[in-house]
């Protein structure tokens, strides 16, 4: 009684194997399958965990409806804090939210329609130059624009 193995043969008796085209064709297959649910994974999750703050062209503030005018808000963007300040109906203004000699996150004070620094007493007007204080740093701006009902801050200007 002879035992054979239970191989897969072609029609000449010889055991089959997998030729480069096969697995070339496995491969795209492979390939085209990870593409597709890839794309269903990034459809199915929120926007916000798919960004990367560092390579955004902007990163959004709050709603223009929920920003009243001489109101500030403080945003992050990567590393960065980011003052935004609503200074008319239609004006805005982005400084560096620290400040440059010793890094205490900066205040808007609405009355004096300055940005304060509480630690060093640095006072800056809205351009981001200092208008009194022991320093002659300006603070970085960046742009402001409004899309669609909400507030973004751009790339440094």
């Amino acid at each position: 009684m002879e035992q054979r193995e239970a191989t897969s043969s072609d029609q000449h008796g010889r055991p089959s194997r997998l030729g480069f085209n096969d697995l070339l064709l496995g491969a795209v297959i492979l390939l085209m399958v990870t593409g597709i649910l890839m794309v269903l994974a990034f459809y199915v999750l929120p926007a916000e965990h798919l960004e990367i703050p560092e390579i955004q062209p902007g990163v959004k503030v709050t709603r223009e409806a929920e920003f009243p005018v001489g109101a500030s808000r403080l945003v992050s963007w990567g590393e960065r804090t980011i003052l935004v300040v609503r200074s008319g109906e239609q004006a805005y203004a982005a400084l560096q939210g620290t400040a440059p000699r010793d890094g205490c996150i900066l205040q808007w004070d609405s009355e004096s329609m300055r940005v304060v620094s509480p630690c060093s007493y640095v006072v800056f007007d809205l351009q981001g130059n200092v208008v009194t204080g022991l320093s002659t740093t300006p603070l970085q701006r960046y742009s402001v624009f409004v899309r669609g009902g909400v507030v973004y801050v751009g790339r440094p200007s």
